[in-house]
């Protein structure tokens, strides 16, 4: 059901309906911005998985950016409700100054233990989420084609049934996309064993590059992990 449709139910008027589509978006984009600008490095090793690095001036340069766009959303969501400018602005000086607390310094993953079988171990598991990732995808490509048919066969199907087949279908596209985007995000943040960083780099490839974007280690191919005695 679309969010206007979600209004009507409760029989808001258009120009509340105006006013608050705005303000419940700005209540979602505002914590995940406040959290990275008042706990930047916690907030970078989480959503990178621990796998770049970042200098203390990208830190800064990152913190400083959430924080305007964090306090400033929090003003504007007050402002917006009809709190005073010189009240609305109190919630931001103290995200402002819990943000300029924290002690940055430079984010440096962690280095693998270097040993051959922790080495062969970590390329085994990085061709394991490769392959989980596919098919994942391949789930996702079934539940939708499923549903075109489901689409097009539906004129000769009773409507019960066919309300149901579209409920599983539509329950199935929504389960492989959850499963293939947490594939993808572990795939794409697969830790080079040598280095530790992301092998791909930051923006995070759709395919594995030949060398480590950070270390230079080269690319450990599949016939080799999974024979290693050919």
């Amino acid at each position: 059901m679309a969010f206007w449709q979600i209004l009507i139910l409760f029989k808001l008027p258009s120009d509340q309906t105006e006013k608050l589509a705005p303000l419940l978006a700005a209540l979602v984009v505002c914590p995940p911005w406040v959290w990275l600008a008042v706990r930047t490095k916690q907030c970078l090793q989480v959503i990178t998985s621990r796998s770049i690095p970042f200098s203390k001036r990208k830190v800064w340069l990152i913190k400083i950016l959430a924080l305007i766009i964090g306090a400033g959303n929090v003003s504007g969501i007050l402002a917006e409700i009809g709190t005073p400018w010189f009240l609305a602005i109190v919630p931001a000086g103290i995200i402002a100054f819990f943000s300029l607390r924290e002690n940055v310094s430079e984010i440096i993953p962690l280095k693998p233990i270097q040993d051959p079988a922790v080495y062969q171990s970590a390329w085994r598991e990085y061709w394991r989420l490769r392959d989980s990732y596919r098919r994942s995808g391949l789930g996702f490509v079934a539940a939708f084609v499923l549903i075109i048919l489901v689409h097009l066969a539906g004129v000769r199907l009773p409507q019960s049934i066919q309300i149901g087949l579209f409920a599983a279908c539509l329950v199935a596209l929504f389960v492989s996309i959850a499963i293939a985007s947490v594939n993808q995000w572990k795939w794409f943040h697969w830790r080079c064993p040598r280095c530790g960083c992301s092998f791909r780099g930051v923006w995070g490839r759709l395919w594995l590059p030949k060398k480590c974007a950070y270390c230079g280690l080269p690319r450990e191919e599949e016939s080799a992990i999974r024979n290693p005695t050919s």
